[in-house]
Order: structure tokens, then C-alpha cells, then sequence
């Protein structure tokens, strides 16, 4: 008797939920587009906003305001809105209150390179162009530079620089010169830092923390001109 009630009661949940089911899809077919709300994350790089958001909805998929929410192609307008170079993800969903949600994630820039009409390396490596709204304050890389180079090499360097306290405070601009050596100048002082290759560089950098820390403050800011680190186990100075 006990299985048996078991049985049914079971039975008449999933009648209940096929019911409830098709009542919820129904409303959903009756639901249309009243709004559309656009939330950007890591708004601190303000490359694209709410108003870019929807000029961006309207020129690719075209007017979605009081259209049958479950008509909107929600995939399609995620591949609509990741098409454009400063956005890295989209997620679109709706709501029963019939506004459609869209939550954009930003391309996060890691480095700009000052070379040809200029642009930026976001943290995943890839090339995405200046924007006329908005300049990310991030390292500065001039010189003799490719965008292999820039992808491959630089870009993992200044990841590196960028997750150190010190050094991404320190080091304001990246030069390569020809051949791929590094020249760092730093944001206080007058003088430049001669890296050298980026391959290994991991030694070199801790042989100038050590010289900052020891040398540079016992003798002053001004003191030299240059700081060459492409030698083993010396930190040669060039004085003014």
C-alpha cells in the first residue's frame, strides 16, 4: 500500500509539473520586449558603454523592442556583440518583466604599442585597436616593433611587470631597439634602464630590485644616466 501511494503521488507530480510547465511557456509566448538592460563589467576602462551597447544591437540584429521574447535569436546577438573589438564576452538572457538583460565583459588592455597608427595588447594576447573614448593608462611600448613581437614577447613581459607592486609602478615605458633588446625608463628619475633580451629576464630584474633598494638610494636618483643589466652578475652605471 505504501508503494503503491508512493507511486501515485509520484504520478501526480509530474502531471503537475508538465502543467506548470506549459503555463510557463504559454506566458512566455505572450512576454514582449519592453526594455533592454545593459550592465558593463570592469567599467574602469570605459571602451564601450550602455548607449554603444544598443547602437551596437541595432545595426546588427536590427529593432528588438516590442518583439516576442521568445522570437529573439539570443545566441545571435551574442555573436553580434563579441564581434566588436573591444568587447571580450556577451551574455543575453530575458526576463518574465519583459526586459531583455545583456552583460558585456570588456577586453582588459595589458600594453599599448606606440608603433604605426598604434594599438593594444589585452591580457589574452591578442591585438585590439586604440578607442577614441577612452586611453588605458597601462605600459608603453615604443621602438622597432612587430605585432608577433608585440603578441609573443612583450605582452607576457608586461603581464609579468603588471602583477608585480613594484615594477608596475616603477616602469612607465618599454623601448625595443633593433635586434629585440628592451630599454626600461622608469616614471621617476632621469635615467634609462638597459634590460637587454627578454628571454631569461626573470635574473636581470631581480639584480635591479636588489641595485634600487641598495645602490641607487645610498647614491641618489641623478647620480647616473644609464643602468646596463646584459651583463652577468654586474649592474654596470653610467654616470652624467
Amino acid at each position: 500500500m505504501k508503494h503503491l501511494t508512493l507511486y501515485v503521488a509520484s504520478i501526480l507530480l509530474f502531471a503537475y509539473l508538465i502543467i506548470i510547465l506549459t503555463f510557463a511557456a504559454t506566458k512566455w509566448g505572450e512576454v514582449t520586449c519592453e526594455g533592454v538592460r545593459v550592465t558593463v563589467n570592469n567599467a574602469r576602462d570605459a571602451f564601450v558603454d550602455e548607449e554603444e551597447v544598443l547602437k551596437i544591437i541595432r545595426k546588427g540584429y536590427g529593432t528588438i523592442l516590442e518583439k516576442k521574447m521568445t522570437t529573439i535569436d539570443k545566441d545571435s546577438l551574442e555573436r553580434i556583440l563579441v564581434r566588436n573589438p573591444m568587447i571580450h564576452s556577451a551574455q543575453v538572457y530575458y526576463s518574465i518583466d519583459g526586459n531583455l538583460h545583456v552583460n558585456i565583459r570588456q577586453r582588459e588592455p595589458l600594453l599599448r604599442v606606440m608603433a604605426g597608427e598604434g594599438y593594444y595588447v589585452d591580457k589574452d594576447g591578442e591585438i585590439m585597436p586604440l578607442s577614441p573614448r577612452f586611453t588605458s593608462r597601462v605600459i608603453v611600448a615604443t621602438g622597432n616593433i612587430s605585432k608577433t613581437f608585440a603578441r609573443e614577447r612583450l605582452a607576457p613581459f608586461a603581464k609579468s611587470l603588471a602583477g608585480h607592486s613594484f615594477w608596475s609602478a616603477f616602469i612607465e615605458q618599454l623601448v625595443v631597439l633593433p635586434g629585440g633588446n628592451v630599454v626600461l625608463i622608469p616614471k621617476v628619475g632621469d635615467f634609462k634602464i638597459t634590460l637587454g633580451p627578454l628571454e631569461n629576464h626573470e635574473e636581470r630584474m631581480e639584480k635591479l630590485m636588489i641595485f634600487l633598494k641598495r645602490g641607487i638610494r645610498k647614491k641618489g636618483w641623478d647620480r647616473y644616466k644609464e643602468i646596463k643589466l646584459e651583463f652577468d652578475k654586474l649592474v654596470v652605471c653610467v654616470r652624467r
